[in-house]
Protein backbone atom coordinates (compact mmCIF):
# COMPACT_ATOMS: atom_id res chain seq x y z
CA UNK A 1 0.00 0.00 0.00
CA UNK A 2 1.69 3.26 -1.15
CA UNK A 3 0.50 6.00 0.76
CA UNK A 4 2.11 9.78 0.13
CA UNK A 5 2.55 10.91 4.67
CA UNK A 6 2.50 14.30 5.75
CA UNK A 7 5.90 14.96 7.01
CA UNK A 8 6.29 16.10 10.96
CA UNK A 9 9.36 19.26 11.33
CA UNK A 10 12.72 18.37 10.71
CA UNK A 11 14.21 17.54 14.02
CA UNK A 12 16.34 19.78 15.49
CA UNK A 13 19.21 18.13 15.37
CA UNK A 14 19.65 18.22 11.53
CA UNK A 15 21.40 21.43 10.97
CA UNK A 16 23.07 21.35 7.63
CA UNK A 17 20.47 22.54 4.65
CA UNK A 18 21.63 19.80 2.52
CA UNK A 19 20.72 17.05 5.29
CA UNK A 20 17.20 19.47 5.88
CA UNK A 21 16.56 19.25 2.22
CA UNK A 22 17.63 15.45 1.79
CA UNK A 23 15.01 14.67 5.46
CA UNK A 24 12.35 16.84 3.64
CA UNK A 25 12.72 15.29 0.22
CA UNK A 26 12.19 11.49 2.24
CA UNK A 27 9.46 12.10 3.89
CA UNK A 28 7.57 13.08 0.90
CA UNK A 29 8.25 9.81 -1.00
CA UNK A 30 5.87 7.49 -1.43
CA UNK A 31 5.72 4.36 0.99
CA UNK A 32 5.62 0.80 1.20
CA UNK A 33 3.94 -0.40 4.36
CA UNK A 34 4.88 -4.54 4.83
CA UNK A 35 2.53 -6.47 6.29
CA UNK A 36 4.05 -9.74 8.82
CA UNK A 37 1.70 -12.30 7.90
CA UNK A 38 3.83 -15.50 9.56
CA UNK A 39 6.97 -15.47 11.64
CA UNK A 40 9.19 -18.78 13.33
CA UNK A 41 11.94 -17.98 15.70
CA UNK A 42 14.13 -19.61 18.37
CA UNK A 43 17.01 -18.53 21.02
CA UNK A 44 17.80 -19.62 24.32
CA UNK A 45 14.89 -19.27 25.80
CA UNK A 46 12.75 -21.74 23.37
CA UNK A 47 12.31 -22.82 19.77
CA UNK A 48 8.63 -21.46 19.07
CA UNK A 49 7.89 -17.87 19.88
CA UNK A 50 4.84 -18.75 22.30
CA UNK A 51 7.15 -20.13 24.37
CA UNK A 52 10.15 -18.22 24.02
CA UNK A 53 7.47 -14.97 25.03
CA UNK A 54 6.23 -16.59 27.77
CA UNK A 55 9.75 -17.13 29.48
CA UNK A 56 10.71 -13.62 28.37
CA UNK A 57 8.54 -12.37 30.48
CA UNK A 58 9.47 -14.51 33.82
CA UNK A 59 12.20 -13.81 36.09
CA UNK A 60 13.84 -17.14 34.68
CA UNK A 61 17.43 -16.66 33.68
CA UNK A 62 18.90 -18.67 30.73
CA UNK A 63 22.47 -18.27 31.04
CA UNK A 64 24.75 -21.78 30.88
CA UNK A 65 28.10 -22.55 31.19
CA UNK A 66 29.56 -23.00 28.18
CA UNK A 67 32.35 -26.03 28.64
CA UNK A 68 35.29 -23.65 27.59
CA UNK A 69 36.70 -20.32 28.35
CA UNK A 70 36.87 -17.19 26.35
CA UNK A 71 39.93 -15.96 28.75
CA UNK A 72 40.00 -15.96 32.47
CA UNK A 73 36.70 -14.91 32.88
CA UNK A 74 34.24 -15.57 30.08
CA UNK A 75 32.43 -18.69 30.02
CA UNK A 76 28.78 -18.14 29.49
CA UNK A 77 26.42 -17.73 27.30
CA UNK A 78 23.16 -18.39 26.07
CA UNK A 79 22.76 -21.03 23.90
CA UNK A 80 19.55 -21.97 21.39
CA UNK A 81 17.39 -24.78 22.58
CA UNK A 82 17.90 -27.29 19.85
CA UNK A 83 16.36 -30.00 21.04
CA UNK A 84 13.40 -30.12 18.87
CA UNK A 85 14.35 -28.52 15.80
CA UNK A 86 11.69 -28.85 12.40
CA UNK A 87 13.66 -29.39 9.72
CA UNK A 88 11.93 -29.11 6.52
CA UNK A 89 10.43 -31.97 5.56
CA UNK A 90 12.59 -34.54 3.64
CA UNK A 91 15.57 -32.00 3.96
CA UNK A 92 19.00 -33.39 5.21
CA UNK A 93 20.81 -31.77 7.34
CA UNK A 94 24.28 -33.38 6.77
CA UNK A 95 27.29 -30.53 6.83
CA UNK A 96 24.78 -28.11 8.17
CA UNK A 97 26.29 -25.55 10.43
CA UNK A 98 24.35 -24.74 13.48
CA UNK A 99 23.57 -21.54 12.23
CA UNK A 100 21.80 -22.93 9.19
CA UNK A 101 19.87 -25.33 10.91
CA UNK A 102 18.67 -22.50 13.23
CA UNK A 103 17.75 -20.67 10.14
CA UNK A 104 15.78 -23.39 8.32
CA UNK A 105 13.42 -24.36 11.58
CA UNK A 106 13.07 -20.77 11.87
CA UNK A 107 12.13 -20.59 8.18
CA UNK A 108 9.56 -23.56 8.13
CA UNK A 109 7.47 -22.30 11.17
CA UNK A 110 7.06 -19.49 9.73
CA UNK A 111 6.01 -20.81 6.72
CA UNK A 112 3.39 -22.86 8.58
CA UNK A 113 2.54 -20.05 10.76
CA UNK A 114 1.60 -18.30 8.06
CA UNK A 115 -0.76 -20.68 6.00
CA UNK A 116 0.47 -19.39 2.65
CA UNK A 117 -0.45 -21.50 -0.55
CA UNK A 118 2.62 -22.35 -2.30
CA UNK A 119 4.23 -20.54 -4.97
CA UNK A 120 7.54 -19.93 -6.77
CA UNK A 121 6.98 -16.22 -7.23
CA UNK A 122 9.24 -15.76 -3.90
CA UNK A 123 12.34 -14.21 -2.65
CA UNK A 124 14.29 -15.15 0.22
CA UNK A 125 16.66 -12.81 2.21
CA UNK A 126 18.28 -14.63 4.57
CA UNK A 127 21.41 -13.00 6.15
CA UNK A 128 24.39 -14.21 9.15
CA UNK A 129 27.05 -12.58 10.55
CA UNK A 130 29.31 -15.74 11.74
CA UNK A 131 28.48 -18.72 9.85
CA UNK A 132 31.37 -18.59 7.84
CA UNK A 133 33.85 -18.16 11.20
CA UNK A 134 31.52 -21.47 12.57
CA UNK A 135 32.45 -23.39 9.59
CA UNK A 136 36.04 -22.06 9.57
CA UNK A 137 36.87 -23.32 12.79
CA UNK A 138 35.32 -26.93 12.21
CA UNK A 139 37.27 -27.31 9.06
CA UNK A 140 40.79 -25.26 9.97
CA UNK A 141 42.23 -28.48 11.51
CA UNK A 142 42.01 -30.10 8.81
CA UNK A 143 43.09 -27.74 6.74
CA UNK A 144 46.53 -27.02 8.06
CA UNK A 145 47.06 -30.71 8.43
CA UNK A 146 46.57 -31.64 4.45
CA UNK A 147 43.43 -33.56 5.36
CA UNK A 148 40.51 -34.08 2.99
CA UNK A 149 37.15 -31.91 3.73
CA UNK A 150 33.90 -32.79 2.74
CA UNK A 151 33.35 -30.20 -0.40
CA UNK A 152 29.53 -29.97 0.81
CA UNK A 153 30.45 -28.92 4.37
CA UNK A 154 33.52 -26.13 2.20
CA UNK A 155 30.35 -25.03 0.61
CA UNK A 156 27.88 -24.52 3.19
CA UNK A 157 30.40 -22.18 4.95
CA UNK A 158 29.57 -19.29 2.40
CA UNK A 159 27.40 -16.54 4.28
CA UNK A 160 24.32 -16.94 1.53
CA UNK A 161 24.19 -21.00 1.34
CA UNK A 162 20.82 -21.17 3.39
CA UNK A 163 19.28 -19.05 1.06
CA UNK A 164 20.11 -21.64 -1.65
CA UNK A 165 18.88 -24.46 0.69
CA UNK A 166 16.09 -22.61 1.29
CA UNK A 167 14.86 -21.53 -2.52
CA UNK A 168 15.94 -24.98 -3.92
CA UNK A 169 14.11 -26.92 -1.09
CA UNK A 170 10.65 -24.91 -1.46
CA UNK A 171 11.10 -23.94 -5.27
CA UNK A 172 11.35 -20.74 -4.57
CA UNK A 173 12.53 -18.71 -7.92
CA UNK A 174 12.27 -15.50 -6.66
CA UNK A 175 15.97 -13.64 -5.84
CA UNK A 176 17.73 -14.74 -3.13
CA UNK A 177 20.55 -13.21 -1.11
CA UNK A 178 22.13 -12.16 2.19
CA UNK A 179 23.39 -9.10 3.12
CA UNK A 180 25.81 -8.20 5.95
CA UNK A 181 25.46 -5.11 7.75
CA UNK A 182 27.35 -6.81 11.58
CA UNK A 183 24.67 -6.17 14.38
CA UNK A 184 21.90 -4.32 12.63
CA UNK A 185 22.09 -6.86 9.66
CA UNK A 186 18.22 -7.54 10.58
CA UNK A 187 16.78 -4.31 9.74
CA UNK A 188 18.47 -3.83 7.21
CA UNK A 189 17.67 -7.60 5.94
CA UNK A 190 13.85 -6.24 6.10
CA UNK A 191 14.29 -2.88 4.85
CA UNK A 192 15.31 -4.70 1.37
CA UNK A 193 12.58 -7.18 1.78
CA UNK A 194 10.00 -4.20 1.79
CA UNK A 195 11.04 -3.30 -1.70
CA UNK A 196 10.71 -6.40 -3.09
CA UNK A 197 7.10 -6.87 -2.08
CA UNK A 198 5.15 -5.34 -5.45
CA UNK A 199 7.16 -8.11 -7.28
CA UNK A 200 6.34 -11.05 -5.43
CA UNK A 201 3.45 -13.33 -3.80
CA UNK A 202 5.81 -12.98 -0.75
CA UNK A 203 9.35 -12.50 0.44
CA UNK A 204 10.92 -14.99 3.38
CA UNK A 205 13.18 -12.29 5.02
CA UNK A 206 15.32 -13.85 8.32
CA UNK A 207 18.62 -14.20 9.95
CA UNK A 208 20.56 -16.39 12.12
CA UNK A 209 23.63 -17.10 14.23
CA UNK A 210 24.74 -19.36 16.68
CA UNK A 211 28.01 -17.38 18.01
CA UNK A 212 28.54 -19.43 21.36
CA UNK A 213 31.95 -21.43 19.77
CA UNK A 214 35.28 -20.30 20.56
CA UNK A 215 36.80 -18.87 17.13
CA UNK A 216 33.51 -16.12 17.40
CA UNK A 217 33.70 -15.23 21.49
CA UNK A 218 37.46 -15.16 21.33
CA UNK A 219 37.08 -11.84 18.77
CA UNK A 220 34.48 -10.41 20.85
CA UNK A 221 36.34 -11.23 24.20
CA UNK A 222 39.53 -9.74 22.89
CA UNK A 223 37.82 -6.36 22.01
CA UNK A 224 36.66 -6.50 25.19
CA UNK A 225 32.69 -6.92 24.54
CA UNK A 226 31.81 -10.12 26.45
CA UNK A 227 30.52 -10.83 30.02
CA UNK A 228 28.89 -13.23 31.85
CA UNK A 229 25.59 -12.24 32.17
CA UNK A 230 23.53 -9.59 30.21
CA UNK A 231 22.19 -6.74 32.21
CA UNK A 232 21.51 -3.60 29.83
CA UNK A 233 21.63 -0.25 31.19
CA UNK A 234 22.01 -1.38 35.02
CA UNK A 235 25.31 0.04 37.00
CA UNK A 236 26.39 -3.78 36.85
CA UNK A 237 26.83 -4.27 33.02
CA UNK A 238 30.12 -6.00 31.28
CA UNK A 239 29.70 -6.32 27.90
CA UNK A 240 27.49 -8.77 25.97
CA UNK A 241 26.60 -12.17 26.83
CA UNK A 242 26.64 -14.03 23.68
CA UNK A 243 23.13 -15.83 22.68
CA UNK A 244 21.96 -17.77 19.86
CA UNK A 245 19.08 -17.56 17.63
CA UNK A 246 17.15 -16.97 14.62
CA UNK A 247 14.24 -15.52 13.24
CA UNK A 248 12.14 -15.43 10.10
CA UNK A 249 9.36 -13.22 9.03
CA UNK A 250 6.61 -13.78 5.87
CA UNK A 251 6.49 -10.17 4.26
CA UNK A 252 3.63 -8.92 1.81
CA UNK A 253 2.06 -6.02 0.60
CA UNK A 254 -1.52 -5.32 1.94
CA UNK A 255 -3.09 -5.49 -1.37
CA UNK A 256 -1.31 -9.43 -1.18
CA UNK A 257 -2.47 -9.81 2.38
CA UNK A 258 -6.11 -8.88 1.10
CA UNK A 259 -5.99 -11.10 -1.95
CA UNK A 260 -4.70 -13.93 0.10
CA UNK A 261 -6.85 -13.72 3.19
CA UNK A 262 -3.68 -13.78 4.80
CA UNK A 263 -3.73 -13.43 8.91
CA UNK A 264 -1.99 -9.93 9.83
CA UNK A 265 0.04 -9.74 12.94
CA UNK A 266 1.74 -6.69 12.58
CA UNK A 267 2.70 -3.57 9.89
CA UNK A 268 6.26 -2.53 9.63
CA UNK A 269 7.03 1.04 8.56
CA UNK A 270 9.64 1.94 6.53
CA UNK A 271 12.97 1.17 8.12
CA UNK A 272 15.13 4.45 8.79
CA UNK A 273 18.46 3.86 8.68
CA UNK A 274 21.83 6.02 9.27
CA UNK A 275 26.07 6.33 10.17
CA UNK A 276 27.29 7.71 13.13
CA UNK A 277 30.79 8.07 10.63
CA UNK A 278 33.22 7.69 13.50
CA UNK A 279 34.34 4.57 15.52
CA UNK A 280 34.72 1.31 13.71
CA UNK A 281 33.51 -0.38 16.96
CA UNK A 282 32.44 2.50 19.11
CA UNK A 283 28.95 4.70 18.90
CA UNK A 284 29.49 7.77 18.27
CA UNK A 285 29.11 9.77 22.34
CA UNK A 286 26.39 12.12 20.49
CA UNK A 287 24.12 9.05 19.34
CA UNK A 288 23.94 11.21 15.78
CA UNK A 289 23.38 7.87 13.61
CA UNK A 290 20.80 6.60 16.55
CA UNK A 291 19.14 10.23 16.27
CA UNK A 292 19.07 10.39 12.38
CA UNK A 293 17.73 6.80 12.04
CA UNK A 294 14.99 7.48 14.50
CA UNK A 295 13.99 10.70 13.31
CA UNK A 296 13.47 8.67 9.66
CA UNK A 297 11.65 5.93 11.25
CA UNK A 298 9.17 8.26 13.09
CA UNK A 299 8.84 10.46 10.11
CA UNK A 300 5.70 8.59 9.47
CA UNK A 301 3.66 8.17 12.71
CA UNK A 302 3.06 10.79 15.84
CA UNK A 303 3.42 8.19 18.21
CA UNK A 304 5.17 4.92 19.78
CA UNK A 305 3.99 3.33 23.06
CA UNK A 306 7.36 1.38 23.37
CA UNK A 307 11.06 1.29 22.66
CA UNK A 308 12.44 -2.01 21.74
CA UNK A 309 16.15 -0.83 22.57
CA UNK A 310 19.36 -2.57 21.03
CA UNK A 311 21.04 -2.43 24.87
CA UNK A 312 23.44 -4.34 24.67
CA UNK A 313 24.54 -4.81 27.98
CA UNK A 314 28.12 -2.64 26.91
CA UNK A 315 29.40 0.24 29.42
CA UNK A 316 29.04 2.81 26.50
CA UNK A 317 26.48 1.82 24.04
CA UNK A 318 23.86 1.29 26.57
CA UNK A 319 24.30 4.78 28.13
CA UNK A 320 24.37 6.80 24.46
CA UNK A 321 21.65 5.11 23.24
CA UNK A 322 19.54 5.79 26.39
CA UNK A 323 20.18 9.64 26.34
CA UNK A 324 19.62 9.89 22.45
CA UNK A 325 15.67 8.04 22.95
CA UNK A 326 15.03 9.74 25.81
CA UNK A 327 16.17 13.34 23.96
CA UNK A 328 14.27 12.76 21.07
CA UNK A 329 11.12 10.49 22.47
CA UNK A 330 10.82 11.12 26.68
CA UNK A 331 8.91 9.19 28.59
CA UNK A 332 8.47 6.11 26.28
CA UNK A 333 9.17 2.73 28.13
CA UNK A 334 11.98 1.43 26.91
CA UNK A 335 12.71 -2.70 27.39
CA UNK A 336 15.83 -5.07 26.04
CA UNK A 337 15.30 -8.56 24.65
CA UNK A 338 18.37 -9.05 24.56
CA UNK A 339 18.77 -9.06 28.88
CA UNK A 340 16.92 -12.52 28.09
CA UNK A 341 18.49 -13.84 25.15
CA UNK A 342 21.29 -12.48 24.85
CA UNK A 343 23.05 -10.92 22.13
CA UNK A 344 22.11 -12.88 18.63
CA UNK A 345 24.20 -10.34 16.21
CA UNK A 346 22.96 -11.10 13.06
CA UNK A 347 19.21 -12.46 14.33
CA UNK A 348 18.76 -10.07 17.54
CA UNK A 349 17.13 -7.64 14.87
CA UNK A 350 14.78 -9.98 13.52
CA UNK A 351 14.22 -12.04 17.18
CA UNK A 352 13.27 -8.81 18.74
CA UNK A 353 10.89 -7.59 15.91
CA UNK A 354 8.95 -10.52 17.03
CA UNK A 355 8.96 -10.32 20.72
CA UNK A 356 8.15 -6.52 20.03
CA UNK A 357 4.71 -8.07 18.02
CA UNK A 358 4.44 -10.57 20.90
CA UNK A 359 4.38 -8.03 23.25
CA UNK A 360 1.66 -5.69 21.58
CA UNK A 361 -0.72 -8.48 20.73
CA UNK A 362 -0.53 -9.57 24.27
CA UNK A 363 -0.32 -5.94 25.59
CA UNK A 364 2.63 -6.41 28.31
CA UNK A 365 6.18 -4.54 27.71
CA UNK A 366 8.63 -6.86 29.05
CA UNK A 367 10.92 -6.49 32.24
CA UNK A 368 14.75 -5.40 31.78
CA UNK A 369 16.26 -8.68 32.88
CA UNK A 370 19.18 -8.30 35.63
CA UNK A 371 18.36 -4.83 35.76
CA UNK A 372 18.57 -3.79 39.50
CA UNK A 373 20.17 0.15 39.40
CA UNK A 374 20.72 2.86 37.03
CA UNK A 375 23.19 5.83 37.28
CA UNK A 376 22.47 7.50 34.44
CA UNK A 377 18.18 7.54 34.66
CA UNK A 378 16.31 10.50 33.62
CA UNK A 379 12.98 11.82 34.80
CA UNK A 380 11.89 11.50 31.37
CA UNK A 381 13.87 7.88 30.97
CA UNK A 382 11.54 5.02 31.57
CA UNK A 383 12.96 1.96 32.07
CA UNK A 384 10.73 -1.54 32.58
CA UNK A 385 12.22 -2.62 35.69
CA UNK A 386 9.19 -4.94 35.60
CA UNK A 387 6.48 -6.38 33.45
CA UNK A 388 4.80 -3.27 32.14
CA UNK A 389 0.88 -2.87 30.56
CA UNK A 390 0.59 -1.26 27.48
CA UNK A 391 -2.04 1.51 27.42
CA UNK A 392 -4.99 0.76 25.69
CA UNK A 393 -5.24 2.03 22.50
CA UNK A 394 -6.82 1.20 18.64
CA UNK A 395 -3.44 1.11 17.60
CA UNK A 396 0.00 0.18 19.16
CA UNK A 397 3.85 1.08 18.07
CA UNK A 398 7.14 0.32 19.30
CA UNK A 399 10.18 1.75 17.95
CA UNK A 400 13.13 -0.86 17.78
CA UNK A 401 16.66 0.14 17.15
CA UNK A 402 19.50 -1.97 15.89
CA UNK A 403 22.92 -0.93 15.78
CA UNK A 404 26.16 -2.35 14.56
CA UNK A 405 30.08 -2.10 14.33
CA UNK A 406 31.25 0.93 11.72
CA UNK A 407 28.10 3.46 12.97
CA UNK A 408 25.34 1.48 11.15
CA UNK A 409 22.77 2.74 12.43
CA UNK A 410 18.61 1.44 11.73
CA UNK A 411 15.53 1.83 13.59
CA UNK A 412 11.84 1.12 12.76
CA UNK A 413 8.09 0.96 13.87
CA UNK A 414 6.07 -1.63 14.12
CA UNK A 415 2.70 -0.98 14.46
CA UNK A 416 -0.25 -4.00 15.84
CA UNK A 417 -3.52 -3.00 15.55
CA UNK A 418 -6.16 -4.28 18.78
CA UNK A 419 -7.92 -7.84 18.23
Amino acid sequence: MSALIETHEVPAFIETTRERRHFQFMVRMPIMIAQVVGYGMIDALGNHADTCFSNVLSPTDFTTDLGFFVNDKIHKGLLADQTNLVLPQGFSDKGLTRTQRLALHATEQALQHSRLPHSSNVAVILSTVSNDSECLEAVTPAFLENRRVNPRVLVNRLPDMVCHQVASHYNFQGVSYSLFASCSTALFSIDSAMKLLSEYDYVVVGAADAGCFPFSMKFFGYLGALGNFSAPFDDRRQGFCMGEGAATLILQSPEQAKACGSTVYASLYPVGMASDAADATSPHTGGRGARLAIAKAMRHVDQVHAINAHATSTVLGDEIEYNVVTDVLPNVPIYAIKSKIGHTLAASGMLETIYAIKAMRHGVIPHIHNLESCAFLRPQGKLCFENTEFPKAPVLRTLKNSFGFGGKCASMVIEVASS
